[in-house]
């Protein structure tokens, strides 16, 4: 599915839209699609696994941080990865750190020294600030170039033209050309905040109608009462 589905979508809920091909408003339209789409990223960011990928950083021997993945929206878990077998696989997640900063004894009357001692070797925990400028915190510190497979959300890229493919299930494409159309139709003096309000229940929606359900697996039969004949 195409950017220009959705456009031509949008001119059914708005017939005075012009965004065919090289159309007065196709442009503007493009936009619209835009401005949607990163209102609905900010909403699934906020929804665990929702459209989660993956992809893999490299660590830097005795090097604490690791630039966060570029355009990775929510994290939602990290790996270590083996890559002496092919193909690489996943041994070992890493637990994210609850707390921040150090931490030193007490002090009361006789001043206690604390030998600090920093070690080297695969990580097992991790910490991390928010992007942009987002790094990640690694302990231990590398004492190689480790890879870490990331999963988490991703940011689609804007589109630029009608014939871009649309990032999103085809289910979604409706409400996406829904609130777009409501987007380019604003007069000076409509509410963005309604707009917005209107656009976040819908793009929910969008969100729950886009998840894969899963079929339990076989359950037993139990049986509680004995009846004897």
């Amino acid at each position: 599915m195409t950017i220009a589905t959705i456009l031509l979508d949008m001119a059914v809920f708005d017939n005075e839209l012009f965004v065919n091909k090289d159309g007065k408003d196709e442009a503007r339209g493009i936009r619209a699609i835009n401005i949607v789409q990163r209102w609905f990223e900010a909403i699934v960011a906020g929804d665990d696994e929702a459209f989660q990928t993956f992809g893999n950083i490299t660590q830097t021997l005795n090097t604490e941080t690791t630039s966060w993945p570029t355009d990775l929206l929510r994290l939602d878990d990290l790996w270590l990865m083996d890559t002496t077998i092919t193909p690489n696989l996943p041994v070992r997640r890493l637990d994210p750190i609850d707390e921040t900063g150090g931490h030193r004894p007490a002090m009361l009357g006789v001043t206690q020294l604390v030998a600090l001692t920093i070690t080297t070797g695969k990580p097992f925990r991790y910490w991390a600030t928010q992007p942009p400028g987002g790094v990640i915190f690694w302990e231990q510190i590398p004492d190689a170039a480790h890879t870490i497979r990331w999963y988490g959300l991703v940011a689609q890229a804007d589109y630029t033209v009608r014939t871009d493919t649309f990032g999103y299930p085809p289910i979604c494409g409706a409400y996406f050309s829904q609130q777009s159309a409501k987007i380019l139709r604003m007069g000076r003096d409509d509410s963005i905040a309604d707009l917005r309000r209107e656009a976040d229940v819908a793009l929910r929606d969008a969100l729950k109608a886009s998840r894969h359900w899963r079929s339990t697996g076989p359950v037993g039969r139990q049986y509680q009462d004995v009846h004897v004949t």
